[in-house]
């Protein structure tokens, strides 16, 4: 998997670990070691000196680092049959075999359930900020919690998979993990190098009230550091800004873009794509280069990072 150098993480965005307070609790210059005590956006938590189980509260970011490193997993939230979605999940053969060794779902995404977390005992909890700060006493009171951060907040799974990795004794695994991924993504910009170059491109959001861009999200960070030419309402976007269309303005939003991720969450939005004639007058869609994704690739860590370079390696394979 992926991995990058080591460094400790100074940040004041919450959900982020505070590493100068960090640095402070740990003066030697060798990595936290289980058992001390470290400052996080929360608080002092005490690391427990053996790391028997976790659990995590999102279920992306913090999940897809849990796995990535190979931290004792027991429990997850999971995706309800409401949501519609139906990809396949990136984390999905590592969820497998992590279920294999005991981990289990315990409650829905967005509705975390105390008792339920509590019930799994785990020795630390791993989620984002956001989810924590509304429950944070209750969860404090089951067990240690390290939080990580979005890309939206300007934090990069990199940062977030070194942090975690530094306080559970994973730092190598977390430079192998890294590596990797550098790896993967000077090969995809190796072999893509005129298509990036030449062809315009738009990770773009579809649903049934029309089109959106961000560009905060993972799909758009890694097209960014694919050096991927972007179109113009890309480039509008910028690094972290939001862009909504009405379904009147797709063709005009999106006609300069020569190849498209196109990001549908649920099978009727998808559907809804495939008949609209504004959709289907585009310039990608005319040429077939268009790859699907859905929202559990807007966010993660590193497998999910490595899902979204093979749907960009496939998409400009698919344009010939």
């Amino acid at each position: 998997m992926l991995t990058g150098p080591r460094r400790r993480l100074l940040t004041a965005s919450v959900a982020v670990l505070g590493t100068a307070a960090l640095l402070a609790g740990c003066a030697s210059a060798a990595p936290a070691a289980t058992g001390s005590a470290v400052e996080t956006e929360f608080g002092e938590v005490v690391i427990p000196e053996q790391i028997e189980s976790v659990v995590v509260l999102e279920g992306r970011r913090d999940l897809d680092i849990v796995l990535a490193l190979g931290l004792p997993l027991v429990g997850y939230p999971f995706e309800g049959p409401d949501t519609g979605i139906e990809l396949p999940l990136p984390l999905e053969d590592e969820l497998a075999v992590a279920r294999e060794n005991g981990a289990e779902q315990l409650f829905l995404a967005g509705e975390i359930d105390i008792e339920a977390i509590a019930a799994a005992e785990p020795s630390i909890i791993i989620s984002r900020g956001e989810d924590v700060e509304p429950i944070y006493a209750e969860l404090s009171a089951i067990a240690p919690i390290l939080p990580v951060s979005t890309n939206d907040a300007g934090v990069t799974w990199q940062e977030d998979l070194r942090a975690i990795a530094e306080l559970t004794g994973t730092e190598n695994r977390a430079e192998e993990i890294i590596a990797e991924y550098d790896a993967r993504l000077a090969e995809v910009k190796t072999t893509h190098a005129e298509a990036l170059a030449a062809v315009p491109v738009a990770p773009i959001g579809y649903d049934l009230e029309g089109t959106e861009v961000e560009g905060g999200r993972l799909q758009s960070v890694i097209l960014r550091d694919l050096g991927a030419l972007p179109s113009s309402a890309f480039a509008e976007a910028g690094t972290d800004g939001s862009l909504e269309y009405s379904p009147e303005q797709t063709l005009e939003a999106f006609g300069d873009a020569g190849a498209l991720l196109v990001f549908a969450d649920t099978q009727e939005e998808w559907d809804a794509a495939q008949v609209d004639p504004l959709y289907a007058q585009l310039p990608a869609v005319v040429a077939g280069a268009v790859v699907r994704g859905d929202k559990m690739m807007h966010e993660g860590g590193p497998i999910t990072a490595m899902h979204v370079l093979d749907l960009i390696d496939e998409l400009y394979s698919n344009l010939g």
